[in-house]
């Protein structure tokens, strides 16, 4: 078989750089010599003296292609990687275990991912490669852990702390969701309620008050001047709130419009500090499976900001990431970026302080899911009883504004 150049980029377990090119008959085989080496590779592309040489292929920022049809769930993702760890941890080789996920798959799109992958490993790919190569929309530190635990020796592990790290995420995003559900369904009823009032049932006694050529109460008059502007321009109503809409989507999808949105969701008081606990309970459950994994800080840190979601927390991490690099302490770089809990900070310094950095981040992310667990039923307990006195107090308004008319009519009658 003919020998390939390499061109990789890849860090020593102390979180050194090395860069340079290597000589190696596949791509497999340039891995496995990097990791002979004690290097984790990041990067790794064939040399563009090589006939037919592809594209760049890096390993520490897996493509987030959206793939419109087949693209597996969050839940159909963990169920693969718990699967595959269970049955490597059982001694099976990577195909078999593959072909048995594949019979176990609970999707069609899982069972085609699972397929696809086995094809290539059969082919001589690496699972990492074969990952890289699917076309599924990754989480960005998955392939590289992956790889790096292919290239370790450590591949069972690796995905039981990847199947663990994402049964908490998954966890935390499904709590939320369905503490989310009854304010959610509690508005669409006070919006809909109020719809009906001012569009039907308000336009029937028009007709009522306008019959007794009565001079209504000022409060009568503008509800009903309302339920009629409701009524005849529903059309325009309905624009506008498209409009509004996609001004606002389209804000948020700029960069300056969503850094400022995110920089409001950590500082606001209005959200209890409940996106800034999420945010970085999840970063630092990834940073904590990163380090035991392996993974020098630096390269952990890097691997991890697509974990974070905000704009403004992906900016700071960018900061604590050049600081770290440069031989700073990490908590000492989170403390100065102003964005992170302050419980997350302490936590980080004393995993420093004992040597027990991996451990610590993963008891500061537990505390902190219980934290923001406690501030969203808080929130909640304070926004649903909110919602509801507003609704009782809107549609008694309306209804008393008609009953004040109609009395009205009533004392003209006497």
């Amino acid at each position: 078989m003919p020998a390939h150049s390499y061109i990789y980029r890849a860090v020593d377990r102390l979180g050194a750089s090395h860069t340079g090119e290597l000589l190696s008959a596949s791509r497999v085989a340039a891995l496995e010599t990097l990791g002979r080496q004690g290097l984790i590779p990041l990067e790794l592309r064939e040399s563009a003296s090589n006939e037919g040489a592809g594209p760049v292929r890096s390993l520490g920022s897996a493509r987030w292609r959206w793939v419109s049809r087949g693209a597996l769930k969050p839940r159909e993702v963990l169920a693969l990687t718990q699967s595959l760890a269970a049955l490597l941890t059982a001694g099976l080789t990577i195909d078999r275990a593959l072909q048995i996920s594949s019979s176990l798959a609970g999707s069609p799109n899982a069972r085609r991912l699972t397929e696809k992958l086995l094809e290539r490993v059969r082919a001589g790919g690496a699972l990492s490669e074969a990952m890289e190569a699917s076309g599924q929309p990754l989480p960005p530190y998955y392939v590289s852990m992956v790889n790096a635990g292919e290239a370790g020796g450590m591949l069972p592990a690796t995905l039981a702390r990847l199947a663990e790290l994402m049964r908490r995420q998954v966890e935390v995003r499904e709590r939320i969701r369905s503490a989310l559900v009854y304010p959610a369904l509690l508005a669409g009823v006070v919006l809909a309620t109020l719809v009906i009032l001012l569009t039907f049932v308000l336009p029937r006694f028009e007709t009522l008050f306008a019959d007794s050529e009565v001079a209504l109460p000022l409060s009568t008059r503008a509800v009903l001047a309302t339920g009629r502007f409701m009524s005849d321009y529903w059309w325009a109503l309905a624009a506008a709130a498209v409009a509004g809409t996609a001004s606002w989507m389209s804000w948020l999808r700029s960069s300056a419009g969503r850094a400022r949105f995110d920089g409001w969701l950590l500082t606001s008081r209005v959200t209890l500090g409940l996106p800034a606990a999420v945010a970085t309970a999840r970063l630092f459950r990834t940073l904590s499976t990163l380090s035991a994994n392996g993974l020098p800080l630096p390269s952990a840190l890097r691997l991890a900001r697509g974990t974070a979601g905000n704009r403004r927390l992906l900016e700071a991490l960018a900061g604590v990431a050049r600081e770290v690099q440069s031989g700073e302490s990490f908590s000492a770089a989170l403390s100065r970026a102003r964005v992170f809990p302050a419980i997350a900070v302490q936590l980080a310094r004393v995993g420093e302080e004992t040597g027990k950095l991996d451990s610590m981040l993963l008891s500061a992310a537990n505390v902190l899911d219980e934290e923001a667990q406690l501030r969203l039923e808080r929130l909640l307990s304070l926004f649903v009883p909110l919602l509801t006195v507003f609704m009782g107090l809107v549609v008694a308004a309306l209804i008393g504004s008609v009953l004040i008319g109609l009395l009205s009519i009533n004392d003209l009658a006497f």
